[in-house]
């Protein structure tokens, strides 16, 4: 993966303490830190494309789990729409402090709701992919992150 950004991306030592957070230890640290990077002009479109595959392994595990245990389609749908939508995500993001750990330009003094909501989708996203495609990892790192954990 050869990424090429304009801002400077998370030291090390940074995403050490990203990865004790979410209780994921990358192989390939360029994802972490492409779903760390904010979107913002000049500096391409960020995380949001990690942030799509996110969303869709989000959807995913909450149906698959509501399948699993013989939920209604009515039932699964109110627990999409209460822990997938970007109000929650953002929350879950700000209560973690995930925001200390977002790149963004001089321009976003502080990272609002979608740009950690997008963060938060980013990150299942990129343990996805790191993690050759295995849901489980995305599930204990959802956990981990306050956004979904099965009962």
């Amino acid at each position: 993966m050869d990424l090429h950004y304009v801002l400077p991306t998370p030291s090390d030592e940074v995403l050490e303490v990203f990865e004790k957070k979410i209780k994921y230890r990358f192989n390939d640290r360029a994802r972490a830190r492409e779903a760390l990077q904010a979107a913002a002009g000049f500096n391409g479109d960020g995380n949001k494309d990690l942030a799509l595959i996110g969303d869709a392994i989000l959807r995913l595990v909450i149906v698959n789990y509501g399948y699993t245990q013989n939920y209604t389609k009515g039932y699964i749908s109110n627990v999409i729409t209460e822990k997938a939508n970007n109000a929650y995500l953002a929350k879950q993001g700000f209560a973690l402090e995930i925001n200390n750990f977002v790149v963004r330009n001089n321009s976003q003094p502080t990272v609002g709701r979608k740009v950690m909501a997008a963060t938060m989708e980013a990150i299942v996203g990129a343990v996805f992919l790191d993690c050759d495609q295995q849901i489980a990892p995305c599930v204990d790192v959802m956990a981990a992150l306050g956004i979904f954990s099965p009962e």
